[in-house]
């Protein structure tokens, strides 16, 4: 941005040109610098994708266990207990009344199994592979172990099967991947291109650009999936809106971080959705068998919050998109904040000098 400068001698205005970081460092330190921070961001990629799934453990798991009423009371609460003084607490279990009961405990996403122990005959484990199909494999070989132990055997339903054009569960993590990816990079497009805002204005049509970009954006990966591949039909428009706010959100945190501290922001925006959001999402792994650490951060970073919102509403009818929503609110807000206060800030300084 130019500035004008006034010769004291002459009293004759002369245009002054405000210093940037390029001039500053030489090329040669430039490069080299550029250099470390890729370097950087690769070693972090590696470390963080190694640590998340070379070693996935189960970790309390919700489930309900059901007793036969051919069996003696408090059995199920024999069974339960027994399951959960198994080391390395892989499952949480509970008691339920019923069938029914377990049934409507998985479509209500409150647990994510269930043990029904039969009087004769082998028991039955109930899945939702919907609900992510990480946690339904680790309950098959966890009760494939305590039944051996126990001499007894199991049959496995799905009451939640994952769509037969959706491998494992997938699609809607490498959908919501999609989104998260444009985001981030009309934002870093943006601020490469033509910089942070320099006045409300610009903020106003940056703001704009990014709304309809996301609508646009979050309709036609929705439209893809939906109707093109057919992995999700029957879910375009709920997908189309949640396609939408999962852009918004990235982008305009993005474009938040770039008003805020300039070029670093796009580093910074790769570390946290790609190096950390990324495995932390709940795509290949879910949050039960993931480290403690990516268990916790999955859900409040825009990709895993659009990959449990993608379940949620296809194959829970919307039970449990309320923390998605909740955390691509939170993205959006602290980037609309960041952009216009960092841009008022700005527009005032310009006229000052």
């Amino acid at each position: 941005m130019s500035v004008t400068d006034v010769d004291p001698t002459t009293g004759e205005s002369t245009p002054h040109r405000s210093t940037s970081p390029t001039d500053r460092y030489t090329p040669r330190q430039i490069l080299v610098g550029v250099a470390i921070g890729v370097l950087l961001l690769q070693l972090g990629f590696i470390t963080s994708y190694v640590a998340a799934f070379h070693q996935p453990t189960p970790r309390d798991i919700p489930i309900a266990v059901v007793a036969d009423p051919g069996l003696p009371a408090g059995t199920d609460r024999q069974v339960v207990d027994r399951l959960n003084a198994i080391d390395g607490h892989p499952v949480q279990a509970r008691v339920a009344a019923t069938t029914y009961q377990v049934r409507t405990l998985i479509s209500d996403r409150e647990v994510m199994g269930g043990y029904l122990v039969a009087a004769s005959g082998p028991d039955t484990l109930i899945t939702a592979s919907g609900a992510g199909s990480s946690a339904a494999t680790a309950l098959e070989d966890i009760f494939t172990r305590v039944d051996a132990a126990q001499g007894r055997t199991f049959d496995v339903r799905d009451e939640v099967p994952v769509g037969i054009h959706d491998n494992r569960g997938l699609s809607g993590f490498y959908l919501s991947i999609g989104w998260v990816v444009g985001g981030y990079l009309l934002a870093a497009a943006i601020g490469l291109l033509i910089g942070a805002p320099r006045t409300l204005r610009e903020a106003g049509l940056h703001t704009a650009l990014m709304a309809v970009y996301a609508l646009l954006s979050g309709f036609l990966g929705a439209l893809i999936a939906a109707n093109l591949l057919g992995t999700f039909t029957g879910h375009l428009l709920p997908l189309s809106l949640l396609g939408a706010g999962v852009v918004f959100a990235t982008g305009m945190f993005t474009m938040g971080l770039r008003a805020l501290i300039g070029i670093l922001a796009v580093p910074l925006a790769i570390l946290i959705f790609v190096v950390l959001g990324n495995p932390s999402a709940g795509g290949a792994f879910g949050s039960n068998v993931l480290p403690e650490f990516y268990a916790a951060i999955g859900s409040w970073i825009t990709p895993g919050a659009g990959t449990e919102g993608v379940r949620s509403i296809v194959y829970f009818h919307g039970t449990g998109v309320g923390q998605p929503i909740v955390t691509l609110v939170t993205y959006a807000l602290v980037g609309l904040v960041t952009v216009f206060a960092c841009t008022a800030r700005t527009a005032r300084r310009g006229r000052v000098h």
